[in-house]
């Protein structure tokens, strides 16, 4: 088991499929929860038309049994589910990075989302649908298991339960699909920041009505999916930001050109110095050619000279370490995201023949989020 939890051994339709860490926790619980409850299932189910009698499924290892298919077969509902998002996303020519099954059920992670109009909104709402129909065909197949009350039992919880998730999926709060949905159909009369505001307040909302009702009826889950609901509706906010911002950029129009470069024969003393006065982490190196060569951190200069013994010259060559890169071409989102992955805090922009073009950094990045009608760090409204 890996940090990130179990892949499949095979891939769904062409999409990986994670198992959470969280999943492969909840999943017993779920199954111990269900287990404990065959009885009030029985009752309840019995009361909407489907007659089970109970007294045979009590016995045992048996409710432990019915619990685990029917938790089995909910995450296994959620798993079509988030293939039918898939599947959508892909004829709009996006390709899904994985689907993953933790504790609060399942996401699918596209590569982005389909710009066109009403598309997200198409994705979206396939999701309840599919949600829809398998509960339709589980509750059709309810006749065949009429001489087994455990399978009876099993198939209509899961029917209800797809129903009801499906329900849940469409409240207007991101990044339920009925938040999508929202937005989806916002964007066919507003810019998508704009919508994503809307979307992103009724979901706030939303998520402040659903806490409140977990709380007073003592059902914890909403509650936390409440607090879900909300931060993830703000940083659905925020990332409609970022790609307003960031939307057309490419790494050429952003990044700072001239940088200061050193040379790998410049001695390590003077190279610290160099610090005092630019202070950066670290500086590109360049060789005569200037070809970009690699990246030298200043810390690790100070701890060659604290180690340096003799009187042989220590040199910039000595701590020259690997430079993190970037075409002047990739799009801005793609240095953000190397930026984000990265150690260094810096991209060297260099072209197709190694040389070094110009750097960027985060403060390159956060200028692109800066109003352009307030003072940068630094400055002061009124003064040149």
């Amino acid at each position: 088991m890996s940090q990130r939890g179990v892949r499949l051994p095979f891939d769904l339709l062409g999409v990986p499929v994670w198992l959470d860490n969280s999943f492969l926790l909840v999943l017993p619980l779920f199954a111990y929860l269900i287990g404990s409850q065959i009885t009030g299932y029985a009752v309840l189910l019995s009361q909407v038309g489907v007659p089970i009698d109970p007294s045979g499924l009590e016995q045992g290892y048996t409710p432990w049994l019915l619990g685990l298919a029917a938790a089995l077969g909910l995450f296994a509902s959620v798993l079509v589910h988030e293939l039918g998002h898939a599947v959508t996303a892909r004829l709009y020519g996006v390709r899904t990075r994985e689907i993953r099954l933790w504790f609060l059920g399942g996401v699918a992670q596209f590569e982005e989302m389909p710009r066109g109009r009403g598309a997200e909104a198409v994705v979206a709402v396939v999701g309840p649908v599919t949600s829809f129909v398998i509960g339709f065909l589980l509750w059709w197949s309810l006749p065949l298991a009429r001489d087994n009350d455990g399978v009876l039992l099993v198939l209509s919880y899961l029917a209800i339960t797809n129903a009801l998730l499906a329900l849940f999926n469409l409240l207007p709060a991101l990044p339920l699909d009925g938040g999508r949905v929202l937005r989806g159909l916002l964007e066919l009369f507003l810019p998508h920041l704009t919508a994503t505001r809307i979307a992103v307040g009724v979901s706030g909302a939303v998520a402040v009505l659903l806490g409140l009702y977990g709380f007073f009826a003592m059902n914890f889950l909403l509650v936390i999916m409440a607090f879900f609901i909300y931060n993830a509706g703000r940083a659905e906010g925020q990332a409609a930001v970022l790609h307003g911002a960031f939307e057309g950029k490419r790494v050429a129009d952003i990044m700072t050109t001239d940088p200061i470069t050193v040379d790998p024969g410049m001695p390590l003393e003077q190279f610290v110095r160099l610090a005092s006065f630019r202070p950066h982490l670290g500086y590109p190196v360049l060789d005569a050619g200037g070809l970009l060569v690699g990246f030298a951190r200043i810390a690790d200069a100070r701890a060659a000279l604290e180690g340096a013994t003799g009187e042989a010259l220590a040199t910039v060559e000595q701590v020259i370490g690997p430079a993190e890169t970037i075409a002047p071409d990739a799009d801005a989102f793609e240095a953000l995201r190397r930026l984000a992955e990265g150690d260094l805090g810096r991209l060297m922009v260099v072209d197709g023949d190694g040389r070094l073009l110009g750097v960027v950094g985060k403060r390159d990045l956060l200028a692109l989020l800066r109003d352009p009608s307030e003072p940068a760090a630094g400055e002061e409204a009124g003064l040149p």
